[in-house]
């Protein structure tokens, strides 16, 4: 998928469903100018293409007894545990987020847990299936800014600066 697959329309529609799944189409359409129906088919033809890959909502992690978020980075070994390791640990229901990173470390996770017993937890099932050669874990205190929808709309070019008179 390029951007230049998208148009203004599409990045319109995509910026007002990222805001509000639950939108309708009737009023994506009179946000954008189309009607309904077309509107419509241009949101079948973004999840056909997989530009928008699903719809969710967000809860409170709090309501559910997992206020606590945490950043572990890892270095592991890449052995014959590596692959099946990785696997596991990104299928960890406390796990939100896995990245491979290049640097310093192979993994970045994000994950929410209840108490810092919990995160012990997690670190154990962790090295339990992975060779942890290096671990570093951040205790997020609050989040300032979180699960904040992609920037989908074009920027306005900047005017270029006056140059000054010599």
């Amino acid at each position: 998928m390029t951007t230049a697959q998208l148009d203004d329309i599409d990045r319109q529609i995509l910026d007002l469903l990222q805001r509000d799944a639950r939108i309708t189409n009737a009023a994506i359409a009179a946000e954008v100018g189309l009607t309904a129906p077309s509107v419509f088919e241009r949101v079948r033809k973004l999840e056909q293409r997989e530009v928008i890959q699903g719809y969710t909502i967000n809860i409170d992690p709090a309501a559910l007894g997992k206020p606590m978020t945490a950043f572990i980075r890892l270095t592991a070994a890449f052995d014959d545990r590596y692959d099946a390791g990785v696997k596991a640990v990104s299928e960890d229901p406390d796990v939100l987020e896995c990245y491979n990173v290049a640097g310093e470390d192979c993994l970045v996770l994000k994950i929410k847990c209840g108490s810092p017993s919990d995160l012990e937890r997690l670190l154990g099932r962790i090295r339990s299936r992975l060779t942890v050669q290096r671990s570093v874990t951040m205790i997020a205190l609050r989040a300032l800014k979180e699960n904040a929808p992609l920037n989908v709309l074009p920027q306005p070019e900047k005017p270029a600066a006056k140059r000054a008179k010599k």
